[in-house]
């Protein structure tokens, strides 16, 4: 259980599904979001590509005396997509909870360069693997007039980011309209869709990739001053999968020390927006 917001989430009880949730302590975004979501009570089917990587995560979890298990797959795959979450209820006996972080970062391309296999790959895995996942999981939660769906898309949904480039900013601003119709259309059955819109957050498996020096230089360009941390991002997560949130729906939240709403945006040292 965990206090957030003045109020008690206790997801005892519950079933989560998140997807691109591997590589365990040294992890990103995901199996940080995994961890959080059992360490508040919920049981979780942690989901990557590779077994290896889903395994790490789940093993983390257990580690804690917590339940989860690793279930690999490719969910840009509509087959898979499904196969997937029919895992989960097969497993677990139900979903409740769906967390889309599973994502194609895309290269930074001149428009008139992209591959249109970095194109093709990014809405797959950022756009349509949510879309899959969604339908699969509405058909148990409408049963039981019961659900959260939790899309992770990212501040470039409301602006620009030449880190990643147009593929990743086009996809993430659909999944963020995605999001909100979607909404409109299950509220009557007891779910939720929301989507979060992270900055700069600073996980182990980011910081294994960027230089320190880089990363020291990067904080004066976000007003807090600081990278956000996963556990403040999962925290968020918690919160919107719980019943005290039953009547948020359809909201995009930005999560990002401030870096959306600074008029023009703000770049990191090497001239790419967070």
């Amino acid at each position: 259980m965990m206090m957030m917001f003045g109020q008690l989430c206790d997801l005892s009880g519950l079933v989560a599904l998140v997807t691109g949730a591997g590589g365990g302590e040294r992890g990103g975004l995901g199996a940080a979001i995994a961890r959080v979501l059992a360490q508040a009570g919920a049981q979780v089917a942690v989901n990557d590509l590779a077994l290896e990587d889903a395994e790490a995560t789940a093993s983390m979890i257990r580690a804690l005396g917590l339940v989860a298990e690793a279930l690999p797959a490719d969910v840009a795959d509509p087959e898979q997509a499904d196969q997937l979450v029919a895992r989960v209820i097969e497993r677990f006996g139900k979903i409740d909870i769906l967390v889309n972080k599973a994502e194609y970062h895309s290269r930074a391309y001149r428009p008139d360069e992209i591959p249109t296999e970095e194109w093709q790959r990014s809405v797959a895995v950022n756009v349509h693997a949510p879309f899959y996942l969604s339908r699969a999981a509405v058909r148990d939660m409408r049963r039981r007039k019961f659900g959260r769906i939790i899309n992770v898309s990212n501040i470039a949904a409301i602006r620009a980011s030449v880190l990643h480039g147009t593929p990743y900013v086009a996809t993430k601003e659909a999944l963020y309209g995605f999001t909100r119709h979607l909404a409109t259309e299950v509220a009557q059955h007891g779910i939720t869709v929301n989507a979060i819109l992270p900055g700069f957050v600073l996980t182990p498996k980011l910081a294994a990739l960027w230089p320190d020096e880089r990363i020291a230089r990067l904080a004066p360009t976000i007003p807090a001053l600081r990278a956000g941390t996963p556990e403040e991002i999962a925290s968020l997560v918690v919160y919107l999968a719980s019943p005290e949130a039953g009547y948020l729906t359809g909201a995009a939240i930005p999560i990002d020390g401030a870096v959306s709403i600074v008029p023009g945006g703000r770049m990191d040292p090497d001239n790419c927006f967070v």
